[in-house]
């Protein structure tokens, strides 16, 4: 990785001739696009039910006429791994800190204390006291008093399980499919459990079939993944209440809320070591291209290091005087956002975090989240919206969108301000920009996988009902959006009685001009060194190796990860809470 900075393969002091790079750069470029089609094929359609059957059925047949010669390595293969994950879909996303902290049975016995102490009535059919002190399900003499309270209890399963958020974390991560090796503590003996599971995973369920919790989490599973629906989205279905207060705030006086969501966009912005010049004319380009700002809501988080975000308070209108006082009407056909807030983030943890704090304190029924070099297309708000809640097929449901990669190589963005030694590169537009766009749309189109500089945008609901963004320094767009694919292609939501169709989600790019990216990066380090640098970490997150983002990180900026309050992520410190407040009544 270092040799190719050291050596200037690739960007503006390159040695390389023009024809050498262009083609190394289309190579690579290509060679990248197979490793994203690898991962998604592992991902997905390998990882389906009737794919690893045939996989399974095909080895015994090899292996019952060739014997033990072959059948090591084929145990090696990357269907191997899979097993009970066959079709398994987590309900929410987690960050590989929660997936080491604690292991499955663990997060099964946090559950169901949290039952016992605020949801009592999901575990009534598991014990009914008796007169002599037992709890049997045979001791009501009126079976369907029994079922009746059985019914009610699974309706008050599903409810707690899709509406509780610490509790539909929990129970994502008491039912994901793990290596029995790596908590020997639930199984005895380690190295008899590697000799009987070498390469596959496991469930609790299958390691206690008899557990009637286990067994109804189980059941229902496909009823706690479905989506809220469409008449959900636009109420209050779910709207986190955050004390946060932000430092500078900004509204359009003209403004007038609609009954349910108070803005129809939430424009999110992370910021680090900004200018409130440069956000301001990302804004205002923005602002210009929406078709109805006044229904947009602009949050931008200070995550350290930006100066002058006052600056962009103007964008509303309201210049701390009533704009409703221009007697000449000037001001009237001037479009402006309907508010802009600025929060202040010191938490830390790096990019995951810090959007999740975004989402948590914006207003908007849609959540679009953006970078702050990004510049957006033509009436982007519109296409946005209309993709999302105007599908002309019923039988879909698009569970998010983004719009199309490309790089802004107009002079206004190739002269972009940026950290960089050498003043050649205040100009240089990057050799291989365009293979780079071509084959990361290919990509987007082929394996649905868009990355968080193409503008992601989804429901508020579904966003805080799939658990949002890993809480984890990097690489927490990549698993936002495997989550919400892999929804896409392997979930078959159940019969939709109202509709008459079985609604299938899926993850729309949307078509038309592209989201336009900074060349910054590109231009500083060259096509070359970047584009193997994202897929090489790619291949060490996603790959076997499951290099951690903390080291991602430090391999990425050269710097320790961004350090945090807590280790543990908000969720589960809230879960401490809980649980200490109860212990102490």
């Amino acid at each position: 990785m270092k040799i190719l900075a050291t050596m200037h393969i690739g960007g503006p002091n390159s040695y390389l001739p023009l024809p050498i790079e262009s083609t190394l750069t289309w190579g690579l470029c290509f060679s990248c696009l197979a490793v994203s089609g690898y991962h998604y094929n592992k991902s997905i359609p390998l990882s389906s039910g009737w794919c690893y059957n045939i996989y399974r059925r095909t080895r015994i047949l090899v292996r019952s006429l060739f014997g033990g010669l072959i059948g090591r390595p084929l145990q090696d293969s990357a269907l191997a791994d899979h097993g009970d994950d066959a079709t398994w879909i987590p309900l929410t996303t987690h960050s590989r800190s929660e997936l080491e902290r604690a292991s499955p049975w663990e997060r099964y016995l946090s559950l169901l204390r949290l039952f016992e102490k605020c949801h009592p009535e999901v575990l009534t059919p598991l014990s009914v006291p008796t007169k002599n002190g037992y709890s049997r399900e045979r001791a009501l003499s009126n079976m369907d008093s029994f079922e009746e309270l059985k019914c009610h209890a699974n309706a008050s399963l599903i409810h707690v399980l899709r509406t509780n958020d610490i509790c539909r974390r929990l129970a994502s991560l008491a039912m994901r499919p793990y290596y029995p090796s790596k908590w020997p503590q639930i199984y005895g003996d380690q190295q008899q459990q590697r000799g009987q599971y070498p390469h596959t995973t496991t469930l609790l369920l299958r390691q206690f079939p008899h557990n009637r919790l286990l067994q109804r989490m189980s059941i229902f599973w496909k009823y706690l993944l479905i989506l809220p629906s469409l008449e959900e989205v636009k109420s209050f279905y779910y709207i986190p209440r955050s004390p946060v207060t932000p430092i500078a705030v900004s509204r359009n006086k003209k403004h007038v809320n609609d009954c349910n969501y108070p803005y129809r966009i939430s424009l999110i912005l992370p910021a680090y070591r900004e200018k409130g010049s440069h956000l301001f004319k990302k804004l205002t380009k923005a602002l210009e291209l929406a078709q109805d700002p006044n229904e947009i809501e602009v949050v931008v988080v200070d995550a350290g290091g930006c100066s002058d975000l006052e600056l962009l308070l103007p964008l509303t209108g309201d210049d701390n005087e009533n704009i409703d006082t221009d007697n000449d009407g000037s001001n009237s056909d001037k479009p402006y956002f309907g508010r802009v807030s600025i929060f202040s983030y010191k938490s830390g943890g790096g990019r995951g975090p810090c959007l999740n704090f975004g989402a948590h304190v914006a207003t908007g029924r849609i959540l679009t989240f953006c970078h702050s070099d990004t510049t957006m297309p033509k009436h982007w708000d519109e296409k946005i919206q209309s993709t999302l809640e105007n599908s002309d097929d019923r039988r879909q449901r698009v569970n998010s969108c983004a719009f199309s990669f490309g790089v802004d190589t107009s002079p206004e963005g190739l002269s972009m301000p940026f950290e960089s030694s050498s003043s050649e590169t205040a100009t240089y537009c990057p050799r291989g920009i365009r293979a780079l766009e071509f084959f990361t749309n290919v990509r987007n189109y082929l394996f649905s996988l868009p990355y968080g500089d193409q503008v992601l945008s989804l429901h508020a609901c579904v966003f805080h009902f799939t658990g949002g963004y890993p809480d984890q320094c990097l690489m927490e767009d990549y698993d936002m959006v495997s989550l919400l694919r892999r929804r896409a292609a392997l979930f078959t939501p159940p019969y939709d009685l109202s509709s008459g169709d079985i609604v299938q989600e899926r993850l729309a790019i949307i078509s038309g001009a592209p989201a336009l990216c900074s060349p910054r990066r590109w231009q500083k380090h060259g096509v070359l060194y970047v584009t193997f640098m994202n897929y090489k970490f790619v291949n060490m997150y996603a790959g076997r190796r499951k290099t951690s983002p903390d080291d991602l990180f430090k391999l990425y900026y050269g710097s320790e990860a961004p350090k945090r309050e807590t280790e543990e992520s908000p969720w589960e410190v809230e879960l401490a809470k809980i649980m200490n407040k109860h212990s102490a009544e």
